[in-house]
């Protein structure tokens, strides 16, 4: 029986006219959810510094259009994301490490279209991603005490070893062709060529400037190479230079804005402003390059700008920003506004 006659079972033939509106209805794009307009941060009077844009579940949250086989059968891949962790974003992509599924989903903004890339190479817990400017991407396997590396159509290529270590952040200087891998294992950074040649490695287990206690992120500064890696077992980030020279810290355990309880993820937007994720604050804060508070976002729960253990965080070449939201299972996406006037996000 076809899909036509359960609809219509007692009738053995149908008029023209309707045939034509089920396959035109069958042809329309799926609709997109439906997303508020007027999500600001912070609220009036002051002028407004962060816009919420769109929460990305699956495909259909990137536009995608259904062709007439996948709207009556479906279609014949997983779209969604279970627990998405780690998240960047380069040229129009959104790559997604989802610890639940083991793979980095990738969303093209552009083609509208969704893949995942993991399973050749056997990566076994992607914590996160980096891709450089060939579309080259390496994936932190903190399972597999490896880095990954797939072409920029996500065929395996080959892998950087991490002995005895647990990769679980990574960035790239793209002027310096440096790839730097958070291990929390040894409670370090280690500075890799795109070669996976090892050209340094700085910090050590302890809570003295410099010395880390669980470091879980890293992020760069593209303006100057500035490093800041989220210390979370001593609530603070830390920044360095780009040959791990120790420069400045902030943060310290507590529960009002610009302390940390659970710190996650960090990043830094086109003016040096430093975003870092509290996944038991539900919220991302930011911060000037000195440390200071400038303005938090988010609290508990699964509304539009709300989290539940939000974790990484990336901002893009346009200032958008996005958080994995692991528990919500989404990517939430956020415009950072800059002032009319020279200057940070005051």
């Amino acid at each position: 029986m076809s899909i036509l006659s359960s609809f219509f079972p007692r009738r053995p033939f149908l008029p023209a006219a309707l045939v034509a509106l089920v396959l035109i209805t069958a042809c329309s794009p799926a609709q997109r959810r439906i997303e508020p307009a007027n999500l600001y941060w912070p609220l009036p009077p002051d002028p407004p510094r962060i816009h919420y844009v769109q929460s990305i579940y699956s495909e259909d949250d990137i536009g995608r259009e259904y062709s007439l086989k996948e709207r009556l059968f479906g279609k014949e891949y997983l779209d969604v994301m279970a627990r998405p962790y780690g998240v960047t974003t380069r040229q129009g992509k959104i790559f997604v490490s989802d610890v639940l599924l083991k793979r980095v989903v990738v969303f093209d903004q552009v083609a509208k279209r969704m893949s995942m890339i993991g399973e050749e190479g056997a990566v076994l817990l992607p914590a996160a991603v980096a891709v450089d400017e060939k579309g080259t991407i390496y994936v932190a396997d903190a399972g597999g005490g490896k880095i990954a590396v797939y072409d920029v159509h996500g065929e395996y290529l080959t892998a950087f070893p991490l002995k005895g270590g647990k990769p679980v952040g990574i960035a790239l200087n793209r002027k310096l062709g440096r790839l730097y891998v958070v291990d929390r294992n040894e409670h370090r950074v280690v500075v890799l060529g795109i070669d996976g040649k090892e050209l340094l490695q700085f910090g050590s287990r302890g809570a003295n400037d410099g010395q880390f206690n669980l470091p879980l992120d890293i992020a760069i500064d593209e303006r100057d190479g500035t490093v800041g890696v989220v210390d979370a077992g001593n609530f603070r980030v830390e920044l360095f230079t780009a040959d791990g020279v120790f420069l400045s810290k902030f943060g310290e355990v507590g529960d009002r804005p610009g302390t940390f309880a659970n710190p996650k993820g960090i990043a830094f937007d086109s003016d040096g402003n430093i975003y870092v994720t509290d996944a038991a604050f539900c919220n991302f804060q930011i911060f000037n390059r000195q440390g200071a508070t400038l303005l938090f976002v988010g609290q508990l729960g699964p509304q539009p700008g709300y989290f539940h253990l939000p974790a990484g965080i990336s901002v893009d070449e346009q200032d958008r920003i996005y958080v994995a939201d692991q528990l919500n299972a989404r990517i939430e996406v956020f415009q950072y506004l800059k002032a009319k006037e020279e200057g940070t996000a005051h």
